[in-house]
């Protein structure tokens, strides 16, 4: 880690420490003895993360409102993240937070987040909510923001920016889940895993025991029946029957250094038209444009393109697919979600943290065959990155795809 980052983290701490201090008088401090003899009335769970993120959260919440069924659990999340909640059964109310860090623009100024958190908490502090998770392990200012809203119970992870806002904190080095499905990924490490284990903590300390099973730790969304019929609809103006075989390519991804390469995404498209005579529809936002624009350039093949909708639309598109293909992000999460089978291909993230939560015969990871010693390196910004740019994803062949593609295909016709 360069000096300065280091030099920069102590200097957040010291000065969170700080504030911490000087913001206790002002409270009401209903935190100084939480009580636990109770179960909570209200309770405020805060996911900053985008889309794919919160979807692996969900099993956590299924855990959750099993557990509490009486109560009103609000979910607080990025206005980038609340789709992945629609018209889910577990939370009673989706409110949304500009989160500092994660709306992808830089803060204005030091103490903006601060300042921030100081207008939020405010407006929290109204609801008076009795407990709070924050999930994602290391949200120093969700731990903040909580402490601030006067929150008694707010339970995380042991993080060294967090743990002094929190009443109950979570070791990172838990070993295992009890009662995970067998077929559900790696236990401990995988993102859902950790929300489950967050939740079960938080259960405990009311002396809650809620057994696991499949349906509680499946990833899980809800695509509306206007949103079904629509694209029903759009896929019959397209001349797609019920019968045909329908392949979706999502090809973005929210960092450059995570994407594949063009030629690739173009060469599996051919593959799968020409082989099964497939209905190739590549998904993609404004974002993925210039991408796809690319990508069809080199195709031999005519795919077609899904631009119009958003998240819900896109869900039950994934719905009438045979299989779904695309990177470390959000919609191939949510295939899973739907049921869909998925292909996940993984450059420099690690697949056992943010691979698919799912039956791994149903939900495959594609990695480069080289030996790469610095592979999975979690690193995301090019200045940051292998000189080289990505050589793990652009090693990755066209034929590891379309294998695990055919195999997965036939399988689904035996």
């Amino acid at each position: 880690m360069k000096v300065g980052q280091e030099a920069k983290k102590q200097i957040r701490r010291l000065f969170l420490r700080s504030l911490r201090l000087a913001a206790r008088p002002s409270l009401h401090y209903r935190a100084s003895s939480p009580d636990v003899s109770h179960v909570p009335k209200k309770l405020l769970l805060i996911r900053p993360d985008h889309l794919g993120d919160v979807l692996l959260t969900t099993p956590a919440l299924s855990l959750l409102r099993e557990a509490l069924p009486e109560t009103e659990i609000t979910a607080l999340v990025g206005s980038w993240g609340a789709a992945s909640l629609q018209n889910n059964p577990d939370v009673d109310k989706v409110l949304r937070c500009d989160f500092p860090g994660f709306s992808r623009e830089p803060n204005a100024n030091f103490f903006a987040p601060y300042l921030y958190a100081l207008e939020q908490s405010r407006q929290l502090r109204q609801q008076n909510y009795d407990a709070a998770i924050i999930f994602r392990y290391d949200h120093w200012w969700g731990a903040l923001l909580a402490y601030l809203a006067d929150i008694p119970m707010r339970v995380g992870y042991n993080w060294p920016e967090s743990r002094s806002f929190l009443t109950h904190s979570l070791s990172l080095q838990t070993e295992k889940l009890p009662g995970l499905p067998y077929n559900f990924g790696p236990l401990p490490q995988h993102s859902s895993a950790m929300a489950l284990s967050l939740a079960q903590f938080a259960l405990q300390q009311h002396h809650i025991s809620q057994q696991l099973n499949e349906q509680i730790t499946r990833l899980k969304f809800y695509p509306l029946q206007d949103d079904l019929r629509y694209i029903n609809l759009h896929l019959s103006e397209w001349g797609i029957n019920r019968g045909d075989k329908v392949i979706a390519i999502h090809p973005g991804s929210g960092a450059t250094i995570k994407l594949w390469t063009v030629e690739g995404f173009a060469a599996v498209a051919d593959g799968l038209a020409q082989r099964y005579g497939a209905k190739v529809i590549f998904t993609g936002g404004e974002g993925e444009k210039v991408l796809i624009n690319n990508i069809f350039k080199l195709c031999k093949t005519k795919p077609l393109r899904w631009e119009a909708g958003g998240w819900g639309k896109l869900a039950a598109l994934y719905t009438r697919c045979d299989l779904v293909i695309g990177l470390d992000s959000g919609p191939p999460h949510l295939a899973v979600a739907v049921g869909t089978p998925s292909i996940h291909i993984f450059g420099p993230t690690d697949p056992t943290i943010f691979g698919p939560w799912g039956d791994a015969k149903r939900h495959r990871v594609i990695r480069t065959e080289l030996d790469l010693p610095c592979c999975p390196c979690g690193v995301l910004d090019f200045d940051r990155a292998c000189w080289r740019g990505g050589y793990c994803l652009r090693t990755i062949k066209v034929g590891q795809v379309l294998e695990v593609a055919e195999e997965m295909l036939e399988s689904q016709d035996k």
